[in-house]
């Protein structure tokens, strides 16, 4: 019996030892402050790009309680993340599980927020999409664009693994306009305060 339970405890510090904490800020941007508040999600896929988790995603996005928007929501605000985390027939039962919790969703923040989530000491990457209803501009107009406006915008950066410290996540396109796929789109023209919304701060450290 003593010999099974030291082989518990070493079998989960063995687990702990592996994963690691990373803390996440969202600093507002110049186009935040607008009249329609930005929806985002932030997440993790593997290096292959499959869906592991939802670190955070405001809860309109994530309840699609949508003014005057159809039963199925909006998919065209955050494509991309809609893709591979709901609609996507292949994910896991953990996947759905993460996504029923209301530790992932909260109010679209009025000022800068920050939150921690312990992830596996594995290579991945991380990503985040925002966008705002309405964000029209010369390019992006009610015509062209219906409620929508200005294409969500994503940003990512690989975690390698192993490593800790500062994680820069740059700018990788932008989700479809009309919500039609969950593609990240490379080229983008028109582009103008779509691209200030907000920044992201990411921290990596071992959780012991």
């Amino acid at each position: 019996m003593k010999k099974l339970l030291l082989f518990c405890l070493m079998f989960f510090s063995a687990i702990n030892a592996f994963s690691r904490e990373i803390k996440v800020s969202v600093i507002p941007g110049v186009s935040w402050n607008k009249k329609h508040t930005p929806q985002f999600a932030i997440w993790i896929e593997d290096t292959e790009g499959n869906y592991i988790s939802t670190l955070y995603v405001t809860k309109k996005a994530f309840k699609r309680n949508w003014i005057f928007a159809p039963k199925e929501g909006r998919p065209e605000s955050l494509p991309v993340w809609y893709n591979c985390s709901i609609n996507d027939s292949n994910k896991s039962q953990e996947s759905n599980a993460i996504l029923s919790v209301d530790a992932v969703s909260g109010a679209t923040p009025k000022k800068e927020i920050s939150f921690s989530k312990n992830i596996t000491d594995k290579s991945c990457v991380i990503k985040a999409e925002f966008n705002i209803s309405f964000d029209y501009n010369d390019s992006y107009t009610k015509a062209n664009s219906s409620v929508n406006g200005q294409p969500s915008i994503i940003y990512e950066a690989k975690i390698e693994e192993g490593t800790n410290g500062k994680i820069e996540l740059k700018y990788s396109g932008t989700g479809s306009v009309n919500g039609s796929d969950g593609k990240i789109h490379k080229n983008t023209p028109g582009l103008t305060t779509a691209t200030s919304i907000a920044h992201i701060d990411c921290i990596l450290h071992s959780s012991i």
